[in-house]
């Protein structure tokens, strides 16, 4: 740190909350139930931003953040740095002011340089124990892990799992299913990168539950981070990919925007927050949306293709290495399939439960696997299923 802390009196005496967020599955399911109701019970909070570095992110971040209606600034990652190494304060970002800095995700250290530079208490809210908590000032556990309370600490409390809430706040009462009819939610992903592989195979497999069974519809739940551009004019399959593609062609048509496949079957384009309300059953990668489907007790099918793995981000120094010229990314499709075979599961009620609660279609999969999968899920019937996972994920008020 090159400089001293400016010791100036804040502007003003509203409260202040800084929040420390990378990903996108960190700003949609933790930073916007925690700032909705930090504006809720604090009618004249600040709630600002600071955007942490993270191999997950599609560099919509910053968009989207402003535009949730509850968050007052944001930060980009250089700034956040900027100010957890020399102390260089971005706009709105006071010191001393009352309040605290929350940790929500990111690296824990650059968290507590921001607390120490604005002079403000320091919590985390985490699903498993860390390094450093013992720096922190409260400690936060969702109820992911049955953590000792050894290992809790004496600032430390178990609190229950935010992402409950998130989904809870875009749909709080699902309407009941249509009799005969089946929705399907497709979820292609946050990032381009891997959108432009998941998307047409994702047409391919509603093209052929299409043709076998009739009774039911699609959608394509576009998250907030993957832009309208990008589907206006996706990527062309013609690049040589082993994965099933069909083209996609964009329309629009009395309000509707869809994406119409080869054999002449449009999907109809929506929001997350419109598609849990009108799906039956969602097709998805891993991801944070698949405890949030399970919070709102919607059935799903989990794919992974592992035809190329470099493509998918990785966490920690695995991601990073990525990035190296030539042998980068050797490196990475080698890290990423032997973290793929270390990883019983990756659905998030799987995952909490230690079991297959979900199907879960990993490896050099085909259009075939993943209808099957759908197929038993429909077969063995929606709404046994439906209260399973509402039960596994449990209530909200985290």
């Amino acid at each position: 740190m090159l400089s001293p802390p400016d010791t100036s009196a804040p502007t003003t005496d509203r409260p202040l909350v800084v929040i420390t967020v990378n990903g996108p599955g960190e700003v949609s399911s933790w930073l916007l139930p925690l700032a909705t109701e930090l504006k809720r019970q604090i009618s004249d909070v600040e709630i600002c931003v600071a955007l942490m570095p993270c191999v997950f992110s599609t560099g919509a971040e910053l968009d989207v953040i402003q535009q949730l209606g509850c968050v007052d600034r944001v930060c980009t990652v250089r700034e956040t740095l900027a100010l957890a190494v020399f102390g260089k304060k971005p706009p709105g970002f006071r010191q001393g002011a009352r309040g605290f800095v929350m940790h929500l995700g990111g690296e824990a250290w650059i968290s507590l340089a921001v607390s120490k530079w604005l002079r403000l208490p320091c919590h985390a809210y985490v699903e498993s124990p860390f390094p450093i908590q013992s720096f922190f000032d409260r400690i936060f556990f969702t109820n992911f892990h049955s953590v000792p309370v050894t290992k809790m600490g004496s600032r430390g409390s178990m609190v229950g799992e935010m992402m409950v809430d998130a989904s809870r706040l875009r749909c709080p009462e699902r309407p009941p299913r249509r009799d005969g009819k089946i929705t399907i939610g497709l979820y292609p992903g946050s990032r381009a990168v891997i959108a432009k592989f998941t998307l047409p195979f994702l047409a391919v497999v509603a093209e052929r539950i299409a043709r076998e069974r009739e009774g039911y519809d699609f959608v394509i739940a576009k998250a907030d981070f993957l832009s309208l551009d990008f589907l206006k004019s996706i990527p062309s399959i013609d690049d040589g990919r082993p994965l099933e593609a069909t083209h996609l062609r964009y329309t629009e048509a009395d309000g509707t925007s869809s994406l119409v496949t080869d054999g002449g079957l449009a999907l109809p384009i929506v929001s997350p927050r419109e598609a849990v309300g009108r799906i039956d059953l969602a097709v998805t990668i891993p991801g944070t949306n698949t405890a949030e489907m399970a919070s709102l007790g919607i059935p799903m099918v989990v794919f992974v293709p592992t035809w190329w793995a470099d493509i998918a981000p990785l966490p920690g120094l695995a991601g990073h290495v990525g990035r190296i010229p030539l042998i980068g990314k050797w490196i990475k499709r080698l890290g990423a399939l032997l973290y793929l075979r270390n990883l019983k599961f990756t659905a998030h009620p799987n995952r909490r439960t230690n079991r297959p609660v979900v199907p879960e279609v990993i490896g050099h999969i085909t259009s075939t696997d993943v209808t099957q999968a759908i197929f038993g899920v429909v077969d063995r019937g929606l709404a046994p299923l439906e209260a399973e996972l509402r039960a596994i994920m449990g209530e909200p008020g985290a």
